[in-house]
C-alpha cells in the first residue's frame, strides 16, 4: 500500500486508542454494540452492510478492542493498531507503545457460536441459492430494498426460474475465516446448496488498473493447500462479461498488511488475485458439497502503485467505474439464476 498506508490505517483505528496511553491494548473476539463498549465514530453508516467496526471497552489501564469473532479478523485488527501506533510513535505521539498491543485468537467454535447468536437462523427455509457480499449493489436483482431488519444480517428473497435466491448482507465484516463459517452455517443449518459471492479483491500482476476489471476463477491457495471447485458462474461470465473479466488463480491471505514487497516477491507467477475470503468460502463449500462461484471487482493492485487503492474508495472516479462493473455483475448473476439447471 506504500504511502497510502497511514491513511488506510487511520480509517480503521478506534478513537479510544488516540485518547490516551494504555498499559495494554488487547484485541479480542467479542461482538458488543452496547455499554460499556463504545462504538467507533468512523463507521460509515451511509451503507447498509460492512459498516460495523470493532468496538472498544476500557478496563482500568487496559483497553479491549472487540471484533466480531474470527481468527483472521482479530489478528488483522491487532496488526492495524500496532502498525498505526508504530507510525505515530515515530512522529513523537505519546500513545500506547506498539509493543503493548496483543490479541487473543478466536477459534472456529467462537465464530460458530457468534453466528448462532445472530439472526441468520431466521433466513427462510427452502432457499437454494444465497448471494453474499455487496448485495446492496444488485438493485436490478433485489428490487428496491430498505435493508432495515434488526440484527447482524439482512436479506431479501427473490424467485428466479423456479428457484428461490436470497441476497444476504452482513453489517459487520465477512473477514477471512468468518466467511467460511458463514458458508458452513448456511449449508449445515439451513440446507443452502449454492453460494455466489460478489465482492472486491486485489491484483498481484502489473498492468491491471483498479476498478476496471472483474475477477473470477476456480482455484485458491488456502494455507499452502490448493482448493479447487467448479466455477458455477463460468458459462454466464463467458456469455455476458468475458471482455471485462480476468480469470485467474487466487491466494487467500488473512490481512492486507501481509501484502508486502517481500511477500509479493515470493509468490509463484501463477497467482493472479488475493483477498481474505474467497478461498475460505470455497473451502467450506467444497467440504459441504455446495456449488460455489465468485465474481469480484479488482479494487487494488499490490504489484504497482495506482492513484486508486483501499484508502480512497470514495473518489468520484472510483465510484463511476465501479457503477459500470456493478451492472455487469448483475447481468451475470441474473443470467445464472434464471437459466435452466
Amino acid at each position: 500500500m506504500g504511502a497510502s498506508l497511514p491513511r488506510y490505517l487511520g480509517l480503521k483505528v478506534h478513537q479510544s486508542i488516540l485518547e490516551r496511553s494504555y498499559d495494554e491494548i488487547t484485541v479480542v473476539g467479542a461482538y458488543s454494540r452496547s455499554r460499556p463498549s463504545t462504538i467507533f465514530q468512523g463507521e460509515k453508516r451511509d451503507k447498509p452492510f460492512n459498516w460495523q467496526r470493532p468496538t472498544a471497552r476500557v478496563a482500568g489501564s487496559r483497553l479491549y478492542i472487540e471484533c466480531f469473532p474470527g481468527r483472521d479478523h482479530v489478528e488483522h485488527y491487532a496488526e492495524i493498531i500496532a502498525t498505526y501506533l508504530g507510525i505515530r510513535h515515530q512522529e513523537g505521539a505519546g500513545l500506547t507503545s506498539p509493543s503493548r498491543v496483543s490479541f487473543c485468537l478466536s477459534s472456529c467454535s467462537d465464530t460458530q457460536a457468534a453466528l448462532r447468536a445472530t439472526n441468520l437462523g431466521e433466513l427462510p427455509r427452502g432457499v437454494e441459492t444465497v448471494v453474499l457480499g455487496l448485495v446492496h449493489r444488485l438493485e436490478r436483482l433485489t428490487g428496491q430494498t430498505d435493508w432495515r431488519r434488526d440484527g447482524c444480517f439482512d436479506w431479501v428473497v427473490r424467485r428466479f426460474g423456479g428457484r428461490d435466491a436470497a441476497f444476504v448482507g452482513f453489517r459487520p465484516s465477512f473477514w477471512g475465516d468468518i466467511a467460511g463459517e458463514v458458508v458452513h452455517y448456511l449449508g449445515s443449518k439451513l440446507g443452502v446448496r449454492e453460494i455466489l459471492y460478489f465482492g472486491k479483491l486485489g491484483s498481484v500482476k502489473k498492468g491491471i488498473r483498479p476498478n476496471t476489471w472483474l475477477a473470477t476463477g476456480w482455484r485458491s491457495n488456502v494455507g499452502n493447500q490448493i482448493v479447487e471447485w467448479e466455477n458455477i458462474l463460468d458459462t454466464s461470465i463467458s456469455r455476458l462479461a468475458r471482455d471485462f473479466t480476468l480469470v485467474g488463480n487466487h491466494i487467500t491471505l488473512g490481512s492486507v498488511l501481509h501484502e508486502t514487497k517481500d511477500w509479493l516477491a515470493t509468490l509463484p507467477n501463477s497467482v493472479d488475485f488475493v483477498d481474505p475470503e474467497v478461498g475460505m468460502m470455497a473451502q467450506a463449500s467444497v467440504r459441504a458439497g455446495i456449488r460455489f462461484g465468485y465474481l469480484h471487482i479488482i479494487s487494488d493492485n499490490i504489484a504497482e502503485k495506482h492513484e486508486e487503492d483501499l484508502s480512497n474508495e470514495r473518489m468520484e472516479t472510483v465510484l463511476s467505474r465501479r457503477s459500470r462493473l456493478y451492472d455487469m455483475v448483475q447481468d451475470v448473476v441474473g443470467h445464472h439464476l434464471s437459466k435452466a439447471r
